[in-house]
């Protein structure tokens, strides 16, 4: 594999979410191509881009997720990115879980044994 083609598969590994030096092992670099990596500035910047990219994608998704909880009448996902958004503001001082108590619950059981008074 020449030097491109491993550039290319490690920002692959990257966009995965692999760190960069288990991505350069991975992609079979040599510890020769690792320092020619590290000092090639146009790469160094397409990684920084393709970590960008990765993390705008998953907080779209983070984001979808989020919503459908919110129909559901769960707001802990929403609580949570709060919290990392602005610690100060919304962190738990007391490090309490939030539950959801659903308004009815149902339980059925299934067996051999149980009998219904």
């Amino acid at each position: 594999m020449t030097l491109n083609q491993k550039k290319e598969h490690i920002l692959r590994c990257i966009k995965l979410g692999m760190g960069l030096y288990k991505a350069q092992l991975v992609s079979e670099c040599t510890e020769l191509e690792i320092v020619l990596l590290e000092e090639d500035k146009v790469f160094l910047k397409e990684i920084e881009q393709q970590y960008a990219i990765s993390e705008y994608e998953l907080l779209i998704k983070h984001n979808t997720a989020i919503d459908i909880s919110k129909s559901r009448g769960n707001a802990n996902p929403i609580q949570w990115k709060l919290s990392k958004l602005n610690p100060e503001q919304w962190a738990s001082k007391d490090k309490e879980t939030t539950l959801r108590v659903p308004e009815k619950i149902q339980i059925n059981l299934i067996g051999k044994g149980i009998e219904n008074d």
